[in-house]
């Protein structure tokens, strides 16, 4: 990469980890064989109890990485503290169990050049499995396609316009523009959704770049499925909304956009009640959705099914045989 003077740009990789022995090797080598080599390789190993430190020390034997080890505070602080280390004018993100293509810088360097003002690039990605076979190619061009088919404005679009949201692995931007945003918040908990959070406020402030060429391999495994599955994926979309509609204060026809979702929100919430049998909670949280978006045909017939002991029960065998079907066929919840 160049900047405007013509000098090669200098680009930090920050890689935070926990605990990810099976995979760091992987992920660690695919950068030092970039055909675009980096200026530094930036480990932040966030409070792992495994042999990730080991595996580190031996790996910069061939090339020097930077290691730095901290409290288990998550991904978002960790990804932060790797930034606050780097010397690079750009900064590029790799989570510990992705894996680079070798001609991922190099190819986002090319778009540098055709686009000079753009601070923000990101690619597509093949998505691989534990052991590193390649399920499904191309995976944000095929949700892209997707998302045009339903025609439905979702939070990406209306984040991110007709592009696909931004995987941190896929992500190459300026260190300024990662500053002057504010960085990742560490407060949303368990690693889920800091990175819609940051990237959204880069997007609505400095024009993006998808580049339709798949140049990561993004790892689905267990661990992302139970993330899915918290009550704590539901506290951070909360939080997430939030940051938007507050950010959109000053315009209101944007606030509007958001109230679709802050009912499906508290929809959710009543939903998970009415499984549980504890209606009165159900029927405070469909109120709840009714004030964003009153006129939604599911919630009111489940609204109903709260006052109704009889049909209560048919919806409860019902919820259950779903409840199986799904157990059966989990995946986790990518954007």
């Amino acid at each position: 990469m160049q900047n405007l003077t013509g000098d090669v740009l200098k680009v930090s990789v920050i890689i935070p980890v926990f605990n990810g022995e099976r995979f760091i090797r992987e992920a660690i080598q695919s950068v030092m064989d970039q055909t675009y080599p980096p200026l530094e390789i930036i480990v932040v190993d966030d409070g792992s109890s495994d042999k990730t430190a080991d595996i580190v020390r031996y790996l910069s034997g061939a090339r020097p990485i930077l290691y730095r080890r901290q409290s288990n505070q998550g991904a978002a602080a960790a990804r932060n503290a790797g930034v606050s280390l780097a010397q690079g004018e750009w900064i590029a993100f790799l989570d510990a169990d992705d894996v680079w293509y070798p001609e991922k810088l190099a190819i986002q360097v090319e778009h540098f050049k055709t686009y000079p003002d753009v601070p923000f690039f990101y690619s597509d990605m093949d998505i691989i499995d534990d052991e590193g076979k390649v399920r499904q190619q191309a995976f944000l061009t095929d949700v892209l396609r997707q998302r045009r088919e339903r025609a439905k404005k979702d939070l990406v679009s209306i984040i991110f316009g007709d592009r696909p949201f931004p995987y941190p692995s896929t992500v190459v931007l300026r260190k300024d523009v990662f500053t002057q945003s504010g960085g990742f918040d560490p407060a949303f908990e368990l690693n889920d959704h800091e990175d819609f959070d940051l990237f959204a406020r880069v997007a609505l402030a400095a024009p993006i770049h998808f580049i339709d060429q798949s140049l990561v391999k993004y790892r689905r495994h267990a661990a992302q499925v139970l993330i899915a599955r918290t009550e704590n994926r539901k506290k951070n979309f909360f939080k997430l909304l939030g940051g938007l509609w507050q950010k959109w204060t000053p315009e209101p026809e944007k606030q509007i956009l958001l109230l679709e979702h802050y009912m499906h929100l508290y929809s959710h919430h009543a939903r998970e009640y009415l499984k549980q049998g504890d209606y009165k909670k159900a029927q405070v949280y469909y109120w709840l959705a009714f004030r964003y978006y009153p006129w939604s045909w599911h919630n009111l017939r489940r609204w109903a099914l709260s006052f109704l002991p009889g049909l209560r029960e048919i919806y409860s065998y019902r919820v259950k045989k779903r409840v199986r079907r799904l157990q059966e066929t989990s995946k986790p919840d990518l954007r």
